[in-house]
């Protein structure tokens, strides 16, 4: 993820940076909207410690204005599978549904800890805003992640800081409070948060002790609450499919069927063979799909071999009549298009009209770089789909 610099003037804020998807997520929300982010990341004794290094990774992708590691040691306290000697509960199923009640792997009062420090970071560094990750869906049951717990907090800051008495109050921010995970990974998608160099895991399996990588770092076990939560989501993701139209899409089509498509609902001020033929077009390698409703065609899209942004295809040209956007026609085009890729063996990247963003997002691409202009287009982003990952990769990264 690239940011631009933000202004010595802009407000700054403060967020709870643990390593795993969520808080990374909430700190790409905040840079977006302007904010001087600064990181907190709490080494409390945990067992899953690699989120640390995963927390360094993500505060230096995201380019955050300070990274600071505090140690409050809870082993002592005790109480949680991730600070004592608990085992951490895991279901032999990947994509098995997490139970409800309060698990051991609650750790006690720890966001009010957390939030603490950071209030005091806070306060010291001249910011008013504060972000946590926490949402009331998705949250293995736990009472500090509930609206009730971040709206309470948020009283106790202006009733308990010198800020706070003299009238500069402090705002919380949870803006995953309300969303589930698939929501939270479209959202870090649309933001073009470093998903890759997170770790949602409570228990991560060293490398070097099953692959014989030495200093190899981790990877998710793939079975605790987190890794399910998270791997349950990329399922959905993958089969995220919301078009209720009957469309059908045509594979191996001719160039000069989408090339109509094309004119019509992208260029169709601008001569007919300047503003949609490119000789890429008929290589062997391209690939071309029409969607058709009722035997009429009504959209298309087209994979090429380009590398670029660390993948080797990208989608040009992908286009619905206007007359039928916004009903999720082109989600099945895009699909066909990342289920090639995948069989390539690489994902996809594309140059995406900024007001497109958030459709992709919803499919797993994610933004990269800065808005740039295209002449005569308008306002763009690069967008990239790193490709698939298996269950058992889901939601981990070497840390």
């Amino acid at each position: 993820m690239k940011t631009e610099a933000t202004s010595d003037s802009a407000p700054r804020a403060v967020v709870l940076l643990s390593g795993g998807l969520d808080s990374a997520t909430v700190a790409a929300w905040l840079k977006e909207r302007g904010y001087r982010v600064h990181a907190l990341s709490i080494d409390y004794g945990q067992r899953h410690a690699a989120e640390l290094r995963a927390a360094s990774k993500v505060a230096e992708a995201i380019g955050v204005e300070e990274h600071l590691v505090q140690s409050l040691d809870l082993r002592p306290i005790g109480g949680s599978a991730l600070t004592a000697d608990i085992p951490v509960p895991k279901a032999k199923n990947p994509l098995a549904p997490v139970a409800a009640d309060i698990p051991v792997t609650y750790v006690p009062a720890r966001n009010t800890l957390f939030l603490a420090l950071a209030l005091g970071f806070a306060e010291a560094r001249g910011a008013h805003d504060l972000g946590i990750g926490v949402n009331a869906l998705d949250y293995s049951g736990y009472p500090d992640c509930r609206p009730e717990f971040i709206e309470a907090f948020e009283g106790l800051a202006n009733l308990a800081t010198r800020e706070g008495v003299e009238g500069r109050p402090f705002r919380l921010h949870a803006p995953l409070q309300e969303l589930g995970k698939l929501e939270i990974l479209q959202l870090a998608c649309e933001l073009g948060a470093p998903i890759d160099e997170t770790l949602s895991c409570y228990d991560p399996i060293p490398r070097d002790a099953e692959d014989g990588i030495v200093g190899g770092g981790v990877r998710a076990c793939g079975h605790c609450d987190s890794c399910r939560l998270r791997i349950r989501a990329e399922a959905e993701l993958r089969a995220w499919n919301p078009c209720e139209l009957p469309v059908e899409i045509e594979a191996d089509v001719p160039a000069s069927l989408v090339h109509a498509v094309r004119h019509r609902n992208l260029r169709a001020d601008q001569p007919f063979e300047s503003a949609v033929y490119a000789e890429i077009d008929d290589l062997p390698s391209t690939k071309h799909w029409v969607a058709r409703i009722e035997g009429e065609i009504v959209g298309c899209a087209t994979l090429l071999e380009d590398e670029a942004h660390g993948v080797g295809c990208r989608v040009r040209g992908m286009a619905v009549d206007e007359a039928l956007r916004g009903q999720h026609i082109g989600v099945p085009l895009l699909r066909a298009c990342m289920d090639e890729a995948a069989a390539r063996g690489t994902g996809i990247w594309c140059n995406a009209r900024t007001a497109a963003v958030r459709f992709y997002a919803r499919s797993g691409f994610r933004r990269t770089g800065d808005e740039f202009e295209m002449p005569d287009i308008g306002p763009h982003y690069a967008l990239v789909w790193p490709g698939p990952r298996t269950p058992e990769h889901a939601g981990s990264t070497q840390a």
